[in-house]
């Protein structure tokens, strides 16, 4: 559980720099987090709020994944894909897809 601690600390340190409110960030796990990042949800590299961080195993990237939609994060159903190791977020904006 500490890394899992270590990077969910990470991830609400970062969302509190950028906004805080946690209904404003969508979460989610992937295997390739910068595709689904950039190019699936639409985020810009350089100038919007996200973050992603790799995990031990895929059961700790959805462990993290439900504790931050627990909090109020958007997010999607989770897979059962076993190359999920790792654990995105970023800021909701008019530009970004969920």
């Amino acid at each position: 559980m500490y890394a899992e601690q270590k990077i969910m600390n990470a991830v609400s340190l970062h969302m509190s720099k950028y906004g805080g409110k946690y209904q404003d960030w969508y979460v989610g796990v992937a295997a390739d987090a910068k595709t689904r990042l950039f190019n699936d949800h639409g985020v810009n590299e350089t100038s919007d709020a996200w973050i992603c961080r790799q995990c031990v195993n895929d059961v700790a990237a959805r462990q993290i994944e439900r504790y931050f939609i627990k909090k109020g994060c958007k997010g999607g159903p989770v897979g059962e894909e076993k190359s999920t190791l790792f654990f995105y977020a970023y800021m909701i904006q008019p530009h970004t897809r969920q």
